[in-house]
């Protein structure tokens, strides 16, 4: 059975993430008929997912219905997986056939690289709300006991700074808990510019924290970590907040019987070099020319790729997806926040707000409220925003001293 037989272009959205639910909703339903596919209902907030493991999010604070959102939009919403993509019509794991005109792909990235034997058995992963769940309750639980719980954090990228500092917000001073970092890089924060290595160290020096750094993780146990150099690392609690894999879908044609690609290969209009009529956007997309991974620039990627969905239906030429210069902001539990420039970075404790307003402000622009039962839910956010961030951080009896700890890296 194929569907899709409507008047207007049929476009298909393969995952309903920041990517690509800021390319549907560029899409007008006046124009297009959308259809956006995922398997599960609810979009959970990623950049904000670490602050579950310290308590100052709950799950329910960073879930948002996709079905909601999407009929919104105008736009239906189909909850399956999508198996199989050609060049004008997809398979859904159900079987059947999705026609189209034009599709998007923006499944993202998934948990661990498949080529690290054991992450999936025996390390816990922090991209949903579940996973960090899972490792406060395992945090949680240590406290209340004698024996030392050695935790891992693999991965000294943006996602495993990020991680530490909220583990090391709730029981940094709790001596039931040991961490360590580990990563294939010789620093913590490489791909941020300035000596943020160094930062985070000096942050951590009288706390139960140790640094692996040199060499990549080559399996994980369920005793601990064996590395690449031929260590052996003791560790009851593995995080992973390292490299990521893509959705097989990308392996075109046929994957399911081709050598997957780590990532879509694309065009820098984020067209696929295997169908003209496939877009492939987000973290999903390789466009490593272009800049590096970062999933701050999806929300600009969806509206970019919607934008030249319009264009290829419409017969005009594809545009260039430049990427605008933003900064980042890497938070580090209550300890510091980094903002990162190109070419230098700035540290001062004040800019947790600034993460904390990009939470709040995207929740209403994806979310807004229609009724008095949202706009009281939306209303409680801030409140719970306001009393735990804002007014801590912005107290005039510290905000002078705030100021004093700013610091410039170049």
């Amino acid at each position: 059975m194929i569907l899709g037989m409507g008047s207007k272009p049929r476009v298909c959205v393969v995952g309903a993430g920041f990517a690509g639910l800021n390319a549907a909703q560029q899409l007008k339903s006046s124009k297009y008929d959308v259809t956006v596919i995922d398997p599960a209902l609810y979009i959970e907030w990623l950049p904000n997912l670490h602050e579950i493991i310290s308590g100052r999010k709950t799950g329910e604070d960073l879930k948002l219905s996709r079905q909601r959102i999407i009929e919104r939009m105008g736009h239906r919403f189909c909850q399956q997986k999508v198996v199989d993509v050609g060049g004008s019509s997809l398979q859904l794991d159900c079987g059947e056939m999705l026609a189209f005109d034009a599709c998007v792909i923006a499944t993202g990235v998934g948990s661990a690289y498949p080529t690290v034997t054991g992450v999936g058995e025996f390390a816990h992963t922090v991209n949903t709300v579940a996973g960090c769940q899972q490792i406060a309750n395992k945090m949680r639980r240590a406290t209340l006991g004698h024996r030392t719980l050695k935790v891992s954090v693999v991965g000294g990228g943006t996602e495993g700074v990020e991680v530490l500092g909220e583990a090391l917000r709730a029981y940094r001073h709790r001596p039931q808990l040991e961490f360590q970092m580990v990563d294939a890089s010789d620093s913590v924060l490489p791909q941020c510019a300035g000596n943020l290595d160094k930062a985070v160290r000096s942050l951590v020096s009288n706390f139960n924290v140790d640094f692996r750094m040199g060499s990549g993780v080559a399996s994980v146990e369920k005793e601990g970590l064996y590395l690449h150099n031929g260590q052996a690392l003791e560790s009851d609690l593995t995080i992973w907040a390292g490299a990521g894999s893509t959705t097989s879908l990308l392996g075109f044609p046929g994957s399911s019987s081709q050598e997957q690609q780590p990532w879509g290969q694309v065009a820098q209009t984020f067209q696929s070099q295997h169908f003209e009529s496939v877009f492939v956007v987000g973290d999903a997309g390789d466009i490593s020319s272009v800049m590096n991974k970062q999933t701050y620039h999806a929300i600009d990627m969806g509206r970019f790729v919607a934008a030249n969905v319009e264009r290829l239906l419409s017969g005009r030429a594809l545009k260039r997806f430049d990427p605008a210069s933003k900064p980042q902001v890497v938070s580090f539990g209550d300890l510091d926040t980094f903002m990162v420039f190109n070419g230098f970075s700035v540290s001062s404790s004040m800019l947790g707000a600034a993460k904390e307003m990009f939470y709040t402000l995207g929740l209403l622009q994806l979310s807004p409220p229609t009724n008095a039962k949202d706009f009281v839910k939306t209303l409680d956010v801030f409140q719970r925003s306001m009393r735990r961030v804002y007014l801590p951080t912005l107290n005039p009896l510290s905000l002078v001293g705030k100021l004093s700890r700013a610091k410039l890296f170049t």
